[in-house]
């Protein structure tokens, strides 16, 4: 088993540990001798008694560790970006601005044949970015530092995403370099970059679909009778547009 490991005490409670080293937690200590060796779904107790479960971590467990730079795209949008680009098993996918990673990792999380080039122009971005990759045990994530207005070498990508300021300069340089009917989504906190960037679509670009993405978390505690939406969620962080190259020109 490879040292990641979550360990759950109920459904309120879950935490990550370090298998390679003894951890004191709240709950109480956890032996290393104990724990590293452990199958996922095995239980586990602490020094003084308190039980837990060993959990293999998904995709949203290992964003809660990964190292944040000011802007990430939240999970809610990640989901539409992965689902409305028609992203599949083996899609060879284009990433223009990699930040934290957050967004290359969750698509190259969706299967290990995935294929995902990140651009980042810059260097500390693209560090955390390979760190944040790191936790997840991915490979199939290219980091490429450079700046996509020079253009990329990459052909034939089956789908992109853009998270920068000026998409509408990005897309006549690297629109020869994706597939006919490949699906290529900008991310936008602003709707003035939106309709700057629709404004400046080359010919072989068509809007599919231009979203916004609001999340409202509920409380659930059906032993005391609450069942009510939180008075805080996910608002607005970004509009989603997404285009489709229809012809070669």
């Amino acid at each position: 088993m490879k040292n990641r490991k979550i360990f759950l005490l109920d459904e309120n409670n879950s935490f990550f540990v370090d298998s390679e080293k003894d951890s004191n937690t709240q709950f109480g200590i956890f032996k290393s001798k104990d724990i590293k060796n452990k199958k996922f779904g095995s239980k586990i107790k602490t020094h003084n008694g308190n039980s837990f479960y060993v959990i293999e971590p998904t995709a949203p467990d290992l964003i809660k560790k990964v190292i944040r730079l000011p802007q990430i795209i939240t999970l809610k949008d990640v989901g539409s970006i992965a689902m409305y680009l028609g992203i599949k098993h083996d899609s060879k996918v284009f990433d223009a601005g990699s930040g934290s990673g957050i967004t290359a990792c969750s698509i190259a999380n969706l299967s290990k044949d995935v294929k995902v080039f990140s651009y980042e122009i810059r260097k500390e971005f693209m560090k955390v970015a390979k760190k944040n990759a790191d936790l997840f045990y991915l490979s199939n994530i290219k980091f490429v530092n450079q700046d996509v207005k020079k253009g990329i070498k990459e052909k034939n990508f089956d789908c992109g995403i853009i998270d920068l300021p000026e998409p509408w300069e990005i897309l006549p340089i690297i629109r020869k370099n994706f597939k006919i009917g490949a699906r290529i989504v900008t991310y936008s906190p602003s709707i003035i970059q939106i309709e700057k960037t629709v404004r400046s679509l080359p010919p072989n670009l068509k809007v599919e679909r231009l979203i916004q993405n609001n999340e409202v978390n509920w409380k659930v505690d059906i032993d005391r009778d609450v069942l009510r939406p939180e008075s805080n969620g996910i608002l607005h962080t970004g509009f989603l547009l997404f285009l489709r190259k229809v012809t070669s020109e």
